[in-house]
């Protein structure tokens, strides 16, 4: 039964997944500027229109959109992603290369973020009233009305700028391999400004949790505190965990941005130098790594909540 229902969600998933190649495709297209621009490169204005006209074809970059994007989705069922149009690389070589650094930074972003999360929330709950309590309710509509890249500006301009404690940007020393502990370094700024992006909203939401009925009637009962805090987690599990799969498009989102003003090597700031040069297969695999992550991630939580919650199975969702 579960396989079953696991097939369902493959299925959906890969449906939105063709969903979403299909508008960007389209997308794309449809903005200025011509697409063969990525293959000229700096000669467009020395090339003759004869090779202007054998690059578009060579490319069928002079066949109708509808084909083009047939023709890619053909390439991407048999495992072929295409070639970059501005380094003549393998789009999967590229992707392989950036995708590891992209998920070295959302998934420490989200691990920080559930336990930095889960304290406050829980504090901050359980001390009804006070500055923590309140404090954490503006902290959370400000963090999530704050831009990230603003956020990060400011940090460049305290903490690298005027303090010199943290690189701007990068990865690794330009001096030479520092190890994971340079890379740890350098991972500080852009981390800081996701993880205060999103730890504001997840604490609230189990905040609320602790102002629940079944928690007051639990105090009035007399019932120890420690004891409270546990019925609290158990109870706010599975409504935070499917919090956390709703938002983790957002992370991938807002790493876009970060990685972008931060120099970060991944698949964010690859998404970026693509649309500026017009790489359009790149930009395509891009999308489509980061959608295949996204839908794996989502079907994961799914997965996770049918085996934290068993009333799932009995009510015939499963």
């Amino acid at each position: 039964m579960i396989a079953k229902w696991i097939g369902k969600r493959v299925i959906m998933g890969t449906m939105v997944l063709i969903i979403v190649s299909f508008l960007s495709f389209f997308m794309m297209h449809a903005a200025p500027g011509n697409p063969a621009a990525a293959y000229y490169g700096g000669n467009a204005q020395t090339l003759s229109a004869a090779e202007k006209e054998r690059i578009e074809k060579a490319f069928d970059l002079d066949q109708p959109v509808l084909y083009q994007y047939g023709s890619w989705l053909r390439g991407v069922l048999q495992g072929n992603l295409g070639y970059s149009a501005k380094e003549g690389r393998s789009v999967a070589t590229i992707l392989q290369e950036r995708l590891p650094n992209t998920l070295q930074l959302v998934v420490l972003t989200l691990v920080m973020v559930t336990i930095a999360s889960i304290w406050l929330g829980l504090r901050a709950g359980m001390l009804e009233g006070s500055l923590l309590d309140r404090g954490l309710s503006i902290v959370s509509i400000a963090s999530s009305a704050i831009p990230p890249f603003w956020l990060g500006i400011v940090f460049i301009m305290v903490f690298s700028v005027q303090l010199g404690w943290f690189p701007s940007s990068g990865m690794n020393d330009v001096r030479g391999n520092g190890g994971m502990v340079d890379r740890l370094y350098h991972m500080v700024l852009p981390l800081t400004v996701l993880v205060l992006s999103h730890v504001g909203v997840f604490a609230r939401f189990l905040q609320e949790n602790v102002n629940s009925y079944y928690v007051q009637v639990a105090r009035a009962n007399g019932v120890p505190e420690h004891e409270i805090r546990k019925m609290i987690l158990r109870n706010a599990m599975i409504p935070y965990i499917n919090y956390v799969g709703v938002t983790i498009p957002s992370f991938f989102g807002g790493s876009i941005v970060v990685e972008t003003l931060f120099g970060w090597s991944g698949l964010g700031q690859l998404l970026v130098k693509s649309v500026m040069v017009k790489d359009f297969p790149v930009l395509m695999g891009a999308i489509l790594l980061i959608g295949v992550v996204v839908v794996m991630c989502l079907i994961l939580i799914d997965i996770l909540m049918i085996c934290l919650n068993p009333r799932l199975r009995r009510g015939g969702l499963v």
